[in-house]
């Protein structure tokens, strides 16, 4: 088509009413998208297509708990005791989401939590739980007076054997309101005898208001003068004096000192505690031994059951041990005694009849 045909054309079918239309309309497009930066068009043509990442994140609560202050911790109930009512002063439980921990953001800067530390975590949660159990309430109930009268037999065993090697008697008596004497006879049997005779201690002083105060105290192994010895509480000087074959020492008396004997019977007065020191005589030497609560224990005693505390002391610079079983509902009298010897011998002596009076 000629230049001539074109103008002809369009003069016949674009009216200039229209055409001045769409100058509007382009210039109006023009204004509109002015912000756009032209030059983007022609550079940076080669840029590499930018890449989509992605990262899980885990579900959060929808309320994450505020942390709780060190005093503020609520302990948790091991799982293995059983649950039990809460006493009316007991502090409320918490909800369930009170108890819901945060879980970890990725991405933020948070020192990591070892395996130490949630344990050293679980055990004050435990801690805290035992002290927010109530204290047991003290009876305030007088407790039934010292026995004037305990007879015990029992039966001797040696290194674990079942048969009995042999018998033994302790006999506490209250002479007096104010004074007592007490006698341990141990006799053997059969092959025990040659090895083990008869051994004989005895034990005599004053009953005071904070229990047995020992004046005199003998200890006879057999006929053998080599091993018999004796001690003599003097209270007014502070003076106890041993006595053996070898001659005899003076030493300084020290305040609620025992013999081996007294001492036994001691807890008729002062109950036993679970860990506690105490100077001791043999009638051959003077030292302090450490006495330990080992725990509760039911023994047979003529068919009864018969509950009772175990403890034991040793000596810090010896290997003998001594073990005590004491009858709970029986003022703490001896029921069985249990002794390992410096040569390894095992010396246990049960109780099989029990008189108080």
């Amino acid at each position: 088509m000629q230049p001539s045909g074109m103008r002809h054309w369009i003069q016949q079918h674009i009216s200039w009413p229209l055409l001045l239309a769409l100058v509007c309309s382009l210039s109006i497009h023009l204004l509109v998208i002015e912000q756009i930066d032209w030059r983007r068009w022609f550079v940076d043509t080669q840029r590499a297509p930018a890449e989509l990442q992605a990262r899980l994140m885990p579900v959060l609560p929808a309320v994450l708990p505020k942390p709780a202050q060190p005093e503020e911790i609520l302990p948790r109930a091991p799982k293995a005791k059983p649950a039990q009512a809460a006493p009316a002063h007991a502090q409320p439980v918490p909800s369930p989401a009170a108890l819901v921990e945060p879980l970890p953001v990725p991405g933020v800067d948070e020192p990591s939590i070892t395996q130490e530390a949630l344990a050293e975590t679980r055990l004050a949660e435990i801690q805290a739980w035992h002290e927010m159990v109530p204290p047991a309430v003290e009876n305030d109930e007088p407790q039934a007076p010292p026995y004037q009268r305990v007879s015990t037999e029992f039966a001797v065993f040696v290194n674990g054997e079942q048969r009995p090697a042999g018998s033994a008697k302790i006999e506490y008596v209250r002479d007096t309101p104010d004074t007592y004497h007490l006698r341990w006879q141990v006799e053997g049997r059969g092959l025990l005898k040659l090895l083990y005779p008869s051994l004989e201690q005895v034990s005599e002083g004053e009953v005071t208001p904070r229990g047995l105060k020992p004046q005199h105290y003998r200890y006879a192994f057999g006929s053998r003068s080599d091993k018999t010895y004796e001690a003599s509480f003097d209270w007014e000087t502070n003076i106890i004096s041993l006595k053996t074959s070898k001659g005899e020492q003076r030493l300084d008396l020290r305040v609620n000192t025992q013999d081996i004997l007294s001492f036994m019977y001691q807890f008729m007065f002062v109950p036993p505690l679970e860990e506690m020191h105490v100077t001791l005589t043999n009638g051959r030497r003077l030292g302090e031994y450490e006495y330990r609560f080992e725990g509760e224990d039911v023994l047979v005693i003529a068919d009864q059951k018969i509950q009772t505390v175990h403890i034991s002391h040793t000596r810090g610079d010896t290997d003998e041990k001594v073990e005590l079983w004491l009858a709970s509902d029986f003022r703490y009298v001896p029921v069985k005694i249990k002794k390992l010897e410096k040569n390894g011998m095992v010396i246990e002596q049960v109780a099989t009849q029990l008189i108080t009076e």
